[in-house]
């Protein structure tokens, strides 16, 4: 956006008087004694003469209170949803809304057929051959197994291949920040200017409705549950192997997302060449301290920052180009990660340059003091709005229409239920991919709750690393799964298709599609980069821990009076 604005003038007349009156900032800029490496900038609250004004920074919380030095957050933190409810964007906003929940059910039952049919051909048919019609004899790649006592390779789970696969595609959905990347912007493999960039929802629905449902924890955790409980006597050499199901699970499924991760860098190092000249530039910066500003433009950024572009450099005019360079000069020492300036330093160029608005007045006092060219700053502002290279490029969410959302949605419902009515035949193969459809029916309820719960993580205030939000939906489904399959063991034998049809499209389209692989690896890989990577082994442990335990119980609960016969053994046949 743009604003006219006033020239900016300091003289030595405006900082004797400011010292004289002082400023309007609760702080004073003092210099600080020498220490021996070097003078710098402190600030010390005001101590006021006013006595209206005394309570005001009686309790003064330099660190809540001095809104510049948190980064330009503020300004859009200060803008709650009360102001927009009741105007005219506030249904823009519910439909927006709406639409979000519309691609995201289409993208879950997308998800959920897809580990459906990777379970059934990677393991399904070999445990139950002549239940999949569409996998001919020897199609099959019988390579995992479900948690059943009697089979051996039970550690290699039925949907580890749809664990693998849904843990890799997050890694390709990645932004560039997570990258480490100069320049943001939402898919990293593809060009910064593919129209693609601006489906944001259709992202969302990829990241959380697609792989989330691709992905199941609730499912792996009931077949670890299920072979530490089998009837083999051998009860400890089966709770290893379980454990070691564990293991197995989480490190393959973090390979594949770094996998996926890695293959979005090297493409987008191919689709991106300056930027990829740049991302090069920035690691030898980096190395020495530098910081690098993100936020601003290209040509700002490279140029502030002091890269060497080669072929890649853009041209601007030098008598433009001298009052940023004036700026440069004047800023360099603390464009240092680190600093204690670096803060209000990112927020003027963000008000100024990003922005092009006003400097508050809050933030002049200390940039005078610690003398930085304002005076060229602003001057380089005005004369950047005629120079299309310095310009900002937002990258503007596309304007998603209602009615072909809900078209697609209506199509996508409608071709299940139909599927479900009309494939009505008792052979196995009409029950198996009966089973199919109705379990993927249940899996836009599932991975809706889940994106509800995830508004939950980072917001526990002791513990605000933790992904609490998560960690529900994903206990929340272990539990329901442990709850369906102590009900499908006690019906053992039945051969009705809503009872034990129901029961089981529970388990693997509820609870398969509430429960989430991809979203937990990829808070793993976030905590494990983090300053305390502490966080991520506590994260995965303690999620392993709590799922198991409840799993565990409420299966014993239900099942405890049974005999003990192997899960599976005899029931009737519905295939995965």
């Amino acid at each position: 956006m743009s604003k006219t604005t006033n020239q900016l003038t300091i003289n030595s007349d405006a900082i004797e008087k400011i010292s004289i009156e002082g400023p309007s900032t609760p702080f004073h800029a003092m210099q600080e004694e020498d220490d021996g490496a070097g003078q710098g900038i402190s600030m010390v609250p005001i101590a006021s003469n006013d006595s209206s004004k005394a309570s005001k920074y009686e309790e003064f919380d330099e660190e809540n209170d001095l809104k510049v030095y948190h980064g330009h957050a503020d300004f859009d933190r200060d803008i709650h949803a009360s102001q927009i409810c009741g105007s005219k964007w506030y249904f823009g906003k519910t439909k927006r809304a709406a639409i979000k929940v519309l691609y995201l059910s289409v993208f879950a039952v997308v998800g959920a057929f897809l580990r459906i049919i990777l379970a059934q051909l990677f393991g399904e048919e070999c445990k139950n051959p002549g239940s999949v019609g569409w996998l001919k004899a020897g199609s099959p790649l019988c390579v995992t197994a479900n948690g059943e006592a009697s089979m051996e390779g039970g550690i290699i789970f039925s949907d580890l291949p749809a664990n693998l696969l849904g843990s890799f595609v997050m890694g390709m959905m990645q932004t560039t920040d997570t990258m480490g990347l100069p320049k943001i912007f939402p898919i990293a493999w593809l060009n910064e200017n593919n129209s693609f960039q601006t489906f944001d929802i259709i992202h969302l629905a990829i990241s959380s409705g697609l792989c989330g449902s691709l992905t199941t924890f609730s499912s792996w955790n009931s077949e670890m549950v299920l072979m530490m409980l089998g009837a083999d006597a051998d009860r400890v050499s089966l709770i290893f192997r379980a454990l070691l199901g564990y293991l197995i699970g989480v490190e393959t499924a973090l390979a594949s997302f770094i996998l996926g991760k890695n293959t979005a860098k090297y493409l987008h190092s191919r689709v991106n060449a300056p930027l990829q000249k740049e991302a090069q530039e920035v690691m030898k910066k980096k190395e020495c301290g530098v910081y690098i500003n993100t936020q601003l433009s290209d040509y700002e950024r490279r140029y502030l920052s002091e890269l060497d572009m080669a072929e890649y450099t853009i041209y601007v005019d030098p008598a433009a180009e001298q009052y940023l360079h004036q700026w440069r000069v004047s800023t360099r020492e603390n464009r240092r990660v680190g600093d204690h300036m670096l803060p209000l330093l990112t927020d003027i160029e963000y008000t100024t340059l990003v922005m092009d608005d006003d400097v508050d007045q809050e933030m002049v006092v200390p940039a005078m003091m610690a003398k930085w060219d304002l005076d060229a700053l602003n001057k380089w502002r005005e004369l950047k709005r005629h120079i299309p290279e310095t310009s900002v490029s937002f990258i503007e969410p596309r304007e998603f229409r209602f009615a072909p959302a809900f078209r697609v949605a209506f199509l996508c419902m409608a071709l299940l239920v139909t599927g479900i009515v009309m494939i009505h035949g008792d052979d196995v193969y009409s029950i198996t991919y009966r089973l199919m459809i109705y379990s993927a029916f249940f899996a836009p309820v599932g991975a809706l709750l889940r994106w509800k719960f995830s508004k939950w993580n980072g917001k526990w205030n002791r513990f605000s690393w933790f992904p609490l939000g998560t960690l529900v939906a994903n206990l929340l489904a272990c539990i329901v799964s442990a709850i369906m399959i102590g009900m499908e063991y006690r019906l053992n034998g039945s051969n009705n298709f809503w009872s034990l049809g129901t029961i089981r499209a529970i388990k693997v389209g509820f609870a398969g599609s509430l429960s989430t692989v991809s979203t937990f690896i990829n808070e793993f890989a976030d905590l494990l980069s983090s300053e305390s990577p502490i966080h991520a082994y506590l994260y995965v442990i303690v999620s392993i821990f709590l799922c198991a335990a409840t799993s565990a119980l409420f299966y014993f609960g239900i099942t405890y009076k049974e005999e003990p016969v192997v899960y599976y053994r005899n029931g009737y046949g519905y295939g995965y």
